[in-house]
């Protein structure tokens, strides 16, 4: 006898103590990794309660509507996920922040939930949970994309027939002041930090507003002295190994070790040459002379693994160790503290008020588009078309001018 098709089900009674206590039936749904039948089971008092059932189980079947496995539940699924995309080769950290996501967010309010039951309701449910815990719109809506992201790939292995997170709208991120330095800020942070190893370093964060980690992740191969620019092709990371499960520190989960390494950019636009003004060229060949010196004191025992900000033996700068001496720098110039990322934002408002087109500055800063930098600057760019309304009666004649 041939295997059943998927559908096939065979009523029989359910008998106790020599008595018809009910009907029941199986239907194959599919299989598993291991090529098991995963079967749903449908019962009732009467043959015809479980044929009416049965009939409608093989046409949700037949037309992609029951596709789930019964016992599969969201937090064991999401588990699975996790596992299917680290080995497809996601980058550490952002591998991490999937995990916490899952662990802290989504696994604690859907985790119990059976897959297959999973409604948008549901959905909207942690959403507001995480509201009423005080979570950040930024977080609500980074763990409803994570979920939508494990959703979509439990549709394509046939695991539910659609995703119930993808009409789910993220709340709306509180608009975040920038927080910059004024110019003159600028230049008594450099003069306070000209004496410093990494003073180089600094400089190009506000000449350009490149990203720490691309700055730790500059290569001396990358840079053109002769056209004065450079390629950004990597950017240095920090990865946080995890620690001892569920183990916490200051609420936290702990971490066993940090590893530095160097990746390339997310994406495309980042990936990008930035044009060079003669002061920072200056500063760069100034710094180039001075990790000569290092160099050659230390002779065989320098790594020379070509990186433009390497530590005092050649190798990576860790990004939190630029990042504690900036802070003792900041403190020292009693100027407002400011995240490094912060330098950013400063050098992308030194170009807007030196007239830079939003084109010129998104490409600089390397944003996926026009758009995006024109929403972040907003205020920059309303300031700087307020300075240029001017009154062409008033300016355009004046005291005992002819008009031709």
């Amino acid at each position: 006898m041939g295997k059943r098709a998927n559908g096939e089900g065979t009523i029989s009674k359910r008998v106790k103590d020599g008595k018809v206590i009910g009907w029941r039936t199986a239907v194959t749904v599919g299989y598993d990794e291991k090529g098991q039948q995963i079967r749903r089971w449908i019962s009732g008092k009467t043959q015809s309660e479980v044929t009416e059932a049965l009939r409608k189980l093989k046409n949700d079947l037949a037309d992609g509507r029951l596709v789930g496995r019964g016992d599969l539940t969201v937090g064991t699924y999401l588990d699975q996920w996790l596992e299917h995309v680290e080995n497809k080769g996601l980058k550490p950290n952002t591998a991490r922040s999937y995990r916490d996501a899952v662990r802290l967010y989504l696994k604690p309010h859907l985790g119990k939930l059976p897959l297959e039951k999973l409604r948008p309701t549901d959905v909207e449910g942690l959403i507001s949970k995480l509201r009423r815990s005080g979570k950040s719109s930024a977080l609500m809506g980074y763990a409803l994309r994570v979920l939508k992201m494990a959703l979509k790939q439990a549709v394509i292995w046939q695991l539910v027939p659609n995703n119930v997170a993808w009409g789910i709208k993220a709340p709306k991120k509180e608009d975040r002041d920038l927080h910059c330095w004024t110019e003159q800020q600028a230049a008594r942070f450099l003069r306070l930090a000209k004496d410093h190893r990494l003073y180089a370093a600094f400089y190009l964060a506000l000449a350009t507003g490149m990203r720490r980690g691309e700055i730790l992740g500059l290569r001396w191969r990358y840079i053109d002295w002769e056209r004065q620019r450079l390629t950004i092709r990597n950017h240095l990371v920090e990865n946080r190994l995890p620690g001892t499960e569920g183990k916490l520190h200051r609420g936290q989960p702990t971490v066993s070790a940090i590893q530095v390494t160097l990746q390339t950019p997310k994406t495309r636009k980042s990936r990008r040459v930035v044009i060079l003004s003669p002061g920072t060229v200056a500063r760069l060949r100034e710094h180039q002379q001075r990790q000569q010196q290092e160099r050659e004191i230390l002779g065989p025992d320098w790594l020379d693994e070509d990186f433009v900000f390497a530590n005092e033996f050649g190798g990576p700068t860790a990004p939190r160790t630029l990042y504690g001496w900036y802070r003792e720098l900041v403190k020292e110039a009693g100027l407002p503290y400011l995240r490094f990322h912060d330098l950013r934002h400063t050098a992308a408002s030194l170009m807007i008020q030196r007239g830079l087109s939003p084109k010129v500055v998104s490409d600089r800063l390397g944003h996926t588009d026009i758009a995006f930098t024109m929403r972040v600057y907003a205020h920059l760019y309303d300031e700087q078309r307020e300075e240029a309304a001017f009154d062409l009666e008033e300016d355009a004649t004046g005291p005992g001018d002819e008009e031709t």
